[in-house]
Formats: C-alpha cells, structure tokens, sequence
C-alpha cells in the first residue's frame, strides 16, 4: 500500500498464464538467444540485447495465430507482452485514453480484427520503481523497464496529470478516477494494489 495524503493509482498487474502468440508467418524473423523470433515493425532491441515493444510508439496492432482463449478480460500476447484487453473493461476506462500517454491497437488474426480485444499500450510511460529494485530506460525508444522488489512508487511528477498510465508493470487508473466509476477487477489481473508519487530520495533507483 502506498502511504500518505497524495494521489495513488490501482495497479492492474496481469496474473493470467494464457498469452496469445503472435503470427510468425505475419512478420519478419529475426535470431533472439539462439532461437528464431518474430520481428515486428513495432519491436525494439536496447544496446545490452533486451527486446521489447518499442516506447516511443503510440497504437500497435498486432497478428495473433489464435485468438484470445479463456474467459480471461485481460492478457499479453507471448512474445514483446502486449497487454491485451477485452473490449467489456476497456470501455469503462476508454474516455482515458488520449494517445499521448497511452493507445490503443488492434487484434488481427488473419485479415480478420478481433473486435471483442483491444491492445493498450503506454507512450515513454513512467517507470515503476522499487525500493529495492533497479530501474532503467532503453535509451534508444525510453522504454522502461524494472527489477521490482520493496515498496512500489512512482517518482516523475508528470504522473500527477495522468489518471491512466500503462507500462511493462501493467495497468495503473487513479484512484479518485477509479472510486468515480465504481470500477471493478477485470478477470485475468490480480486484485488492485495501490501505488503512490514517492520525491526522489536516496532509495530511488536510477532511471
């Protein structure tokens, strides 16, 4: 829980197994840690070799080999982990979505768009980070990225103008925002924790 009188954002982390698999015949291939992996022209890979979606974009649609399976609301696609959202929650929060913080794409399969499913996808999000954790950015797309141990926090003010934000951590709405909605735990996520603005001190990682 975070403490004090500031503002705090329930944090929608993702606990479901079922992924979705992107179409490998729908993009180029590329060599990840000896393996053969999909590239999309939405992929980014940092200088120390980590891949990931790329940071510096807003909507990504993405080609799955199989829909979305399970009655869970809210899943990831198996490689890059695109989260993906069920179109039942995402219209309670859809009002929040601006395209400069954060977009939303779409789930194609085939020629055919999935229109029950949404992809969400957060532009330079802030870093989520833990007291004793480690957190950094790519420096090429300013994807962030985090080693999440202790208290969860955010530390970049500029969160204190988002009552949406969504990183690689997951999904995050602003607690007033979510109280005024009467918003409820999507399937497939774990039960909301809450998450603060924390001044940098000496605990926080750097970016």
């Amino acid at each position: 829980m975070a403490s004090g009188s500031g503002p705090r954002w329930l944090w929608y982390a993702c606990r479901t197994s079922n992924c979705v698999p992107l179409d490998r015949d729908a993009y180029p291939t590329t060599v990840f840690d000896g393996r053969p992996y999909p590239w999309p022209d939405w992929a980014c890979k940092a200088p120390d070799g980590g891949m990931h979606p790329d940071g510096s974009l807003g909507t990504i649609d993405i080609r799955v080999a199989r829909p979305p399976k399970g009655c869970e609301e809210y899943q990831w696609s198996c490689e890059f982990q695109i989260w993906i959202l069920h179109r039942g929650w995402y219209s309670d929060i859809a009002d929040l979505v601006d395209g400069s913080t954060a977009a939303i794409g779409r789930v194609l399969l085939g020629k055919t768009e999935l229109n029950d499913w949404v992809t969400i996808h957060g532009v330079r999000p802030p870093i989520l980070h833990g007291s004793e954790g480690s957190s950094k950015r790519c420096p090429t797309c300013g994807s962030p990225y985090s080693l999440l141990r202790g208290r969860k926090y955010f530390s970049d003010r500029a969160v204190l103008d988002m009552p949406l934000i969504v990183n690689g951590s997951g999904i995050f709405v602003r607690e007033d925002e979510a109280i005024r909605r009467n918003l409820r735990t999507l399937t497939g996520a774990f039960k909301p924790s809450l998450v603060g603005l924390k001044a940098a001190e000496a605990d926080r990682p750097s970016d």
